[in-house]
């Protein structure tokens, strides 16, 4: 498998995650730094029940749809068992939602810092407009029609960002509950844009079969449980340091782990392309293929992530300083803590993946338990006794020996070594040669 061969898509991959990059940075500039740490605070709150909420539902309908889509021309049943299962759960979720917001409130926000209780309405308009708009990137994954996915998502991230830009500058702009209308303003514009993008594929395409539900059914209640537990791992530390230590210690923590956003995009461009890869290939049974591959790609993230790595450990007060005018510079810590993220990020990356595309979601539930308990155990011990830099300090912990155990089970299907990725380095020194001009 050739580094070169994909080199087109892969740049568009990491262009439409740079996105999200671009986002995050120009929120820091014109959220983070000038909303009070209440506001952000209950933004932060809110946000992490939506991301949790929506991960699971793209885990149990939208991730089987790009794994059958991939694998078949005829996704038309998998398309409509998709769509309809997607509306049940967030219909499901947004009345659970609603009924419990007082419960929630009070559980997150105990001091009354924010209005947490009336913010928690906006979450089902949230689901609503951004439904179709994760349908669509789950579909055009499939064939990797990553063109597309990168405007529905550049109208949704840089549309966003104007708006809070111009609503800024005309002095309406203040309070949690600004971002999220404007956020709603962002996902429909982007949804709109994806139905404009992909209707007419689908129009001749969709019809109803029994087995396609029950195929999403089954693949996708393994992903859900495996997903759940990694979505409860990446958002319940903001929920820990809000009940332990209130509203405003969540602004500082984020503060900090907003600036691993940077892995995200690793791990997201590596999602686009190992699931529908890995899933062709371990059906074709091509094991060479798949241990190239997977080698290529923890190699190739580690060589992106390592100066992101150096940056946070070294330079984290820095870094915190320039990017916030001063105002969360004692998150130096916890930024330093999340840093050794970068280094394991690669691994647990392609293996999560793997794992989906060769049809491994029972066993990635399980290892998603293992997660979620091993992060709970430290949280609950290390959050009471020094607030976010402890919560950090149990998230690494759970990543880092999670990780080791997902790759040394991957390793029964794929010989995948260690010493054979780090030899991979030549590989890119000899791509990147392979394109400079001769002198």
């Amino acid at each position: 498998m050739e580094f070169g061969k994909h080199l087109e898509k892969g740049l568009w991959g990491f262009a439409d995650k740079g996105l999200a990059a671009v986002y995050g940075l120009g929120f820091v500039f014109l959220v983070v730094r000038v909303m009070p740490e209440a506001e952000y605070g209950a933004f932060v709150t809110v946000q992490a029940i939506f991301l949790l909420a929506t991960a699971l539902g793209t885990a149990f309908a939208l991730q089987p749809l790009t794994k059958f889509a991939a694998e078949s021309e005829h996704y038309g049943p998998y398309v409509v068992a998709s769509l309809l299962l997607s509306v049940v759960y967030y219909l499901v979720v947004s009345i659970l939602l609603l009924s419990l917001k007082e419960v929630l409130a009070s559980l997150l926000d105990p001091r009354g810092h924010a209005n947490l209780k009336w913010l928690l309405n906006y979450i089902p308009i949230l689901f609503a407009v951004a439904l179709y708009r994760a349908f669509a990137i789950s579909l055009l994954q499939a064939s990797y029609q990553v063109q597309k996915i990168f405007w529905i998502d550049a109208l949704y991230f840089l549309g966003t960002i104007l708006l809070i830009y111009i609503s800024a500058q005309l002095h309406h702009f203040s309070t949690a509950e600004d971002i999220l209308l404007l956020s709603v303003i962002g996902l429909s514009a982007s949804s709109l844009l994806a139905f404009l993008l992909t209707y007419r594929s689908l129009a001749h395409k969709l019809s109803y079969e029994r087995e396609a539900f029950s195929k999403i059914w089954h693949f996708g209640r393994y992903t859900f449980g495996g997903n759940a537990m990694y979505a409860m791992f990446s958002q319940m530390d903001v929920f820990f340091v809000s009940s332990v230590a209130g509203i405003a210690a969540v602004a500082v923590y984020n503060a900090a782990k907003i600036l691993t956003r940077s892995l995200d995009l690793v791990s997201q461009v590596l999602q686009m392309f190992l699931i529908p890869f890995s899933s062709r290939a371990y059906a074709q049974q091509d094991i060479e293929k798949l241990t190239i591959a997977a080698e290529k790609s923890v190699c190739f993230s580690t060589i992106l992530l390592f100066p992101v790595f150096v940056i946070m450990f070294f330079f984290p007060e820095q870094l915190l300083h320039l990017l916030y005018g001063g105002k969360y510079d004692h998150g130096a810590s916890i930024l330093r803590v999340l840093s050794f993220l970068a280094l394991i990020a690669p691994w647990n990356g392609v293996a999560t993946n793997y794992l989906i595309g060769m049809g491994k979601v029972k066993e990635g539930f399980y290892f998603g338990l293992a997660l979620v308990g091993l992060a709970l155990t430290g949280y609950a011990v290390l959050t009471p006794k020094w607030e976010g830099l402890g919560t950090s300090l149990g998230l690494l912990f759970a990543f880092l020996i999670t990780t080791i155990f997902l790759v040394r089970y991957l390793q029964r299907f794929v010989p995948l070594k260690v010493m054979n990725t780090l030899k991979r380095t030549g590989d890119v020194w000899r791509f990147i040669r392979s394109k400079l001009p001769l002198t």
